[in-house]
Parts: C-alpha cells; sequence; structure tokens
C-alpha cells in the first residue's frame, strides 16, 4: 500500500549530513513520505557546514562517524552561526556516545530534537520531527550592555526595577496548580535595556547588594502573592535565594519581618537555593536555614543535578522540595541512559522525603514521563510560560472555566 503524505510540516526545510549514499537516499524518501519537500542533502561535515552558511535549514539531520569533518565538529562549528537548526543526531554508534553528543550539543546551545538510530524507521523519525519549534529562542542569546555597577543595581532598586513574572507548579496527577515560582525580570532604569536575571544576581553579588536585591523580590513576590489571594488564588509562592544570602544570620528574621507586613505566613512562601560549588561553612548556611524551617518557610533545591554540591545540599540541608533540572527532564524521553538518570533522581528525592518538581516541561513525552516515573508537581512551558501576576489569575481562571470579569 501507497504511504499517505503527512503534511503537518509545511514549509519545513531539512538538510541531511551523511556520508552514506544510502543513508542519504532511505531518509530522504522518508522525509518525502512525511510531506517535507525541502530537503537538501550533504555528504559530509564541511558541505553540510557551507550550505547552512549560505542558507537555512530548519532541521539538521546529522550523521556523527563522517570522514574529514565529523559530526561532533560540525555541530561545534554550527554553534557560532546567527542562524542556528535544530538537531537530530543519527549513528549506529554506542548509545552512550549518542547520548553524550547530545549533552554536548545542548551545551553549545543547540535544540537537539532527538537521537536515531540506525536503522532508521518512518515512524521515530515522525516523531521528532513533530518536535521542532519554529524561532525558537537559544539559551546563549543575550542581550548586549555594559556591565552593571553598584550604582546601577542602587538606581534600578530605588526606582523598583525589580519585578516579577511567575510560571506556575501544576500537580501532575490532578493539573490543580499549586504554586508559582518568581522569575526576576529587570530592565536598566537608565539604559532601558533589559538585562538577564543571572546577570543582575550576579552583579548584586559581586557588589555586596544581594540582600537588599533579594529583599526587594520577596517584598514583590509577598505583596503579588496578597493580591491574588484577594483575587480568589491562594497558592504558594516561590522566589530564589542565593548562599551568599544565607551568611546573613539575620535572613529569617527579616523575611518573617516582609511575609508578615502583606499578611501572608511563612508557610505561604518556598525559597528555593541553587549552588554549583560545595559549601565550605555548613554551619553558618545551616543556622539561618534551620531557623527559616522552624518558622515555617519551605526550603527547595533548585536545578537538582546540574552541580557538584547537589548530593551534599541534599543531604545536609533542610529542604521540602526537590526541583530536577530540565535538562534531566528532558533527556529522559531521548534515550535509556537519561531515562535512567531522571528514574535515579526521582527516587533519591522520594526516599528523602521531598516532594519531586520537573522544571522545563515542555512536551508531552516529556510530562508522561515525569508522572510515570513518581515526580509530583511539574512546571514549563506545557503548561505555561511566566506570567505577570494579572495574567496569571486570568489564565488560571479560564483554567477553571471561567471567564475573568472586566476590571479584574
Amino acid at each position: 500500500m501507497d504511504r499517505v503524505p503527512n503534511t503537518r510540516f509545511p514549509g519545513l526545510r531539512v538538510l541531511v549530513a551523511d556520508d552514506d549514499p544510502m543513508m542519504i537516499g532511505l531518509l530522504s524518501m522518508l522525509l518525502h513520505d512525511c510531506g517535507i519537500d525541502l530537503v537538501g542533502t550533504a555528504n559530509n561535515g564541511q558541505a553540510a557546514l557551507e550550505l547552512l552558511s549560505t542558507r537555512t535549514a530548519d532541521v539538521l539531520i546529522c550523521d556523527l562517524n563522517m570522514p574529514g569533518m565529523d559530526g561532533v565538529q560540525l555541530m561545534s562549528r554550527i554553534s557560532a552561526l546567527g542562524q542556528r537548526p535544530s538537531i537530530v543526531l543519527l549513528s549506529g554508534e554506542d548509545p552512550r556516545i549518542l547520548d553524550s553528543s547530545r549533552q554536548f550539543a545542548e551545551a553549545k546551545h543547540l535544540t537537539v530534537l532527538g537521537v536515531l538510530r540506525k536503522p532508521i524507521a518512518h515512524e521515530p523519525l515522525l516523531a521528532l520531527l513533530a518536535r521542532f519549534q519554529p524561532d525558537k529562542p537559544h539559551a546563549a542569546d543575550k542581550v548586549e550592555g555594559a556591565a552593571l555597577s553598584r550604582r546601577h543595581i542602587r538606581a534600578g532598586l530605588d526606582r523598583m526595577a525589580p519585578r516579577l513574572v511567575y510560571q506556575p507548579k501544576v500537580d501532575l496527577k490532578t493539573g490543580n496548580l499549586i504554586g508559582v515560582e518568581g522569575l526576576l525580570r529587570w530592565t536598566d532604569p537608565e539604559s532601558g535595556i533589559p538585562r538577564p536575571s543571572g546577570e543582575v544576581i550576579s552583579a548584586a553579588e559581586r557588589h555586596g547588594m544581594i540582600d537588599e536585591l533579594t529583599f526587594a523580590v520577596f517584598a514583590c513576590a509577598a505583596r503579588d502573592r496578597r493580591f491574588a489571594a484577594h483575587k480568589g488564588l491562594a497558592i504558594n509562592f516561590a522566589i530564589n535565594l542565593s548562599l551568599e544570602n544565607l551568611k546573613n544570620a539575620d535572613i529569617a528574621d527579616q523575611m518573617l519581618m516582609i511575609a508578615s507586613r502583606e499578611s501572608g505566613t511563612p508557610s505561604d512562601f518556598t525559597l528555593e537555593i541553587t549552588e554549583t560549588h560545595l559549601i565550605d561553612d555548613l554551619a553558618r548556611i545551616l543556622e539561618p536555614l534551620l531557623r527559616l524551617r522552624l518558622q515555617g518557610f519551605k526550603i527547595a533545591l533548585d536545578d537538582f543535578g546540574t552541580g557538584a554540591s547537589t548530593m551534599q545540599m541534599l543531604s545536609q540541608l533542610p529542604s521540602t522540595e526537590l526541583k530536577i533540572d530540565r535538562s534531566f527532564v528532558s533527556a529522559g524521553p531521548l534515550s535509556a541512559q537519561g531515562r535512567t538518570f531522571l528514574q535515579s533522581a526521582v527516587e533519591l528525592g522520594r526516599q528523602m522525603g521531598q516532594s519531586i518538581v520537573a522544571e522545563g516541561i515542555e512536551t508531552a513525552e516529556e510530562l508522561g514521563l515525569a508522572l510515570e516515573l513518581g515526580c509530583h508537581l511539574g512546571q514549563g512551558n506545557l503548561f505555561s510560560p511566566p506570567l505577570p501576576i494579572e495574567d496569571l489569575i486570568a489564565w488560571q481562571r479560564m483554567r477553571a472555566g471561567a471567564c475573568p470579569p472586566e476590571g479584574t
């Protein structure tokens, strides 16, 4: 029976790079069967790079083992291009080589749709192409601008530059909205240039102003929590803490004062901690954390699995929540090794009595696997991108089947 052409990918441009003419022919036939007519081919990495330098491809299907410029070198060169295609890795190599190659591509800020092992079949190829998202921003894209000085941070704090958007945290079994994470958005009050939150936090730490920034962010979250509760949305609000904040012995009292001022209680808030370095002075860090927990604040270990100290932190800090990093969540459906790592992180967290959050869920496959492996909560663009507080309330009302009243 003739295959009915698939028309789910109108206008999708695919480049196949493989040194085997038979594989190029097979992939070209399968792509045409998927309804994709804009197919280019290259028989080595250098030829593929030249094509990508002169015309755009949406997806590159790339063999790893090619003579001359191999697939790894090709991906390294592609990362420097202005227009970068999404990548499908193709090889008959050992699965660990394939998975490491995927991680290498992601470290180069390339979007990896998945891995295809030879021999190639129609359905796996179709499933990977379905993951393509046009115009997806790359993690390496940054706004250019002068380094943030102490004066910039001071001016921003004085002029209320910190504002928050909120990404929902959803119960994976019920779909109910359980809480939100507040994400910093900062626009320089002098230049009007938006600044990446990591740059702002690093500058505040460098200039000894991280406590002021954190208290301003927490006050904003506490005000927005009170506003949301007044509109009928009483949920947990999370913000990020730096370990530098925990060097302040009085932080627990100051956080409690801010929460109380906005009619909140500590149990209304989760404080998320990320750290990629070993904790040098455990006693100094534990004192404020224990006091925060005793007051009722919840403590989350953020981006679990990405730092050298995450296992140490899980065993030593009084956390209540474990947030598994997006890199583990996205890798889970792509390979047996990725699934094993994700499963291990979930099982470890559950055995330690943590509420498990899968971060950065973007696909139905990632959602299904997170639920299957026992994650409690999910967070990511599959549910909603980060939203201003008013839009968050409207989003929740729409999910509940009620249109938001005018003027609210």
